[in-house]
């Protein structure tokens, strides 16, 4: 199959859409299909013959979180005309109910359409607006694939016709992996890591939060803080020594921060349908815990992981008896690494793929009313 995935956010953006659109493509590929991305022009980008970049990028926040948008005036021009030069068989969008580049995919198409639900929402759902805009569009959707339960009933209620599929996300076991590099130094200290944006819903502040009661039973801990964003002001002077911000890595480094840790904690309040970051930090063999949250209890497979959201004191329990007991370290560490397994990209590539086969099939039967 010749397949198009568009979305305004892909590589080197960091976040977990532009990392699907990046494994997903390349599992994709290994299954012998031809992938070709449209996405937004970053001024970072390298070339790649199979990455097509219109328009330009902008950043907002919304949703507790940094979200791209991609525009120009000829925008709607350069879409239209690069999807009629060329044949897809299938055309998978990534959240095109919204006025952005996957929208102007999905209006211009002439052929399968998929597309990916990849959002959860903090406080207002946004579907409840949206299906008053979008609702015609959504006609155009041979097939509907949530990455989770959660993104499926957040869905739903509000556009209800469509052949919806839940297809998680996945992990590439062959860059996340316990053998590699490790950084120098994490062994000398019990290390806790958080890697991510700091956007507010990843709930960094709860973190450090729970730093104190941490230190106080764990006095040599360290937290080392990865990802794009403004660290947090406010730090108490008497944990501050003890917190080391890094900032964003390359997408080489991340797997050796993850393996250097002893324990991986993602505090996020909320809005999260997933949780590709828990994955990758298993995959590593790094114990991990996260915030009691939808999305992450779809991930996480053991209640021993899990940690009450918004509650620095749940939190600092979690990790402390984590740090202090050798043997529940190993256990949650193989408990981390199977289930990391469940989740190979190529496992969800080929979902995708018979999802498209199925769709491709179907459309033969039922003429496009478009």
């Amino acid at each position: 199959m010749r397949i198009l995935q568009v979305s305004d956010s892909y590589c080197p953006d960091p976040g977990g859409v532009s990392e699907v659109l990046f494994h997903l493509s390349s599992a994709l590929r290994s299954l012998g299909h031809e992938v070709v991305i449209l996405t937004s022009k970053h001024p970072n980008a390298s070339y790649e013959e199979t990455v097509k970049r219109v328009g330009w990028r902008f950043a907002f926040h919304a949703n507790k979180s940094e979200v791209l948008w991609t525009f120009s005036p000829s925008l709607p021009f350069e879409v239209r005309n690069f999807i009629r030069g060329n044949f897809f068989d299938i055309i998978h969008t990534h959240g095109p109910f919204a006025p952005n580049l996957p929208f102007l995919a999905l209006l211009y198409s002439n052929t399968i359409n998929v597309a990916t639900f990849h959002t959860a929402f903090t406080n207002f759902n946004y579907y409840k607006l949206a299906k008053f805009a979008f609702t015609h569009i959504s006609r155009k959707l041979h097939g509907s694939i949530c990455v989770s339960h959660k993104a499926f009933r957040e869905i739903y209620p509000h556009f209800p016709r469509g052949n919806y599929r839940v297809i998680p996300n996945g992990v590439d076991r062959n860059r996340f992996k316990v053998e590699g590099e490790k950084i120098e130094g994490f062994s000398d200290h019990p290390t806790i890591l958080f890697l991510g944006r700091l956007d507010p819903r990843k709930g960094l502040p709860v973190l450090i939060n729970a730093f104190p009661e941490i230190k106080k039973s764990i006095p040599e801990a360290r937290l080392v803080v990865v990802g794009k964003g403004e660290p947090p002001r406010d730090i108490p002077s008497r944990i501050k020594e003890s917190i080391t911000f890094i900032g964003e890595v390359s997408r080489e480094m991340v797997p050796v921060y993850y393996r250097s840790a002893d324990i991986y904690c993602s505090p996020a309040l909320g809005g999260e349908t997933f949780g590709i970051v828990l994955l990758e930090a298993m995959a590593s063999g790094t114990p991990t815990i996260a915030s009691n949250i939808e999305g992450y209890r779809e991930v996480i497979p053991d209640e021993r992981m899990l940690f009450t959201p918004n509650d620095p004191h749940s939190l600092a329990s979690r990790a402390i008896s984590i740090l202090m007991d050798k043997s529940l370290r190993s256990e949650l560490r193989e408990v981390g690494l199977k289930t990391a397994k469940r989740y190979d990209w190529m496992e969800v590539a080929r979902k995708t793929e018979s999802f498209y086969e199925e769709l491709l099939v179907e459309s033969y039967k039922t003429p496009s009313k478009f």
